[in-house]
């Protein structure tokens, strides 16, 4: 085994091992979608359940990109916690948030920070399901943990957590998509992955 390949495997198997329903017994083995880069995992998204292990296993890491954006459907928004939004004015910096700021902020995590780990701890609510079963609605709490780039002296590691309401829907193709992602603050008192993403958000 090459030096580095433990963790990766360990970081895959934990996303496939989540709490709850969420839990291995989803996971059936799935055929990799190709445009990963070397070490990545993308299962193709044939359940909810794949696309939040994709989420996991990829976000904001360089050879995670591509899987990472290949799972937000064209339709995609996001939409911060309310407090978030205020606390940002008078920039409006969420305005307009779409697939293309998606994945250029993701783009922009996986250039400038160290994630240690991305991880859904546990559905909040009982997901809500369209009648045609074609849409899904399922409410996380989530935490990051994130490792800033070393300055002189190094920066700690810093913990975001929330809540986040994901919205799923299946394509013609069968496949399943995110259409809408909104993030909530939670008791914690912990900055979001809304204020995280939002720090980002810079250049364009």
């Amino acid at each position: 085994m090459t030096r580095g390949a433990g963790p990766k495997i360990a970081a895959v198997a934990a996303a496939l091992c989540l709490a709850g329903p969420w839990g291995c017994g989803l996971f059936n083995p799935r055929d990799p979608l190709s445009g990963g880069g070397p070490g990545t995992v993308c299962l193709t998204p044939t359940t909810p359940s794949a696309v939040v292990a994709n989420v996991q296993v990829n976000y904001a890491l360089p050879a995670g990109v591509t899987c990472y954006t290949s799972m937000l459907d064209v339709a995609f928004a996001f939409h911060p916690d309310g407090a978030d939004s205020l606390d940002a004015l008078p920039d409006t910096v969420y305005a307009h948030w779409n697939r293309d700021v998606e994945s250029r902020v993701a783009t922009n995590l996986a250039s400038n920070a160290t994630f240690r780990s991305v991880v859904f701890d546990s559905e909040y609510a009982a997901p809500s399901v369209s009648p045609d079963q074609r849409t899904e609605v399922h409410f996380f709490a989530y935490h990051i943990v994130v490792k800033p780039p070393p300055p002189p002296p190094a920066a700690p590691d810093t913990l975001f957590q929330g809540l986040a309401d994901i919205t799923f829907v299946q394509g013609a193709n069968a496949q399943w998509h995110i259409t809408d992602w909104t993030d909530r603050r939670d008791a914690s008192g912990s900055k979001t992955w809304g204020y995280l993403r939002r720090l980002y958000r810079v250049g364009f």
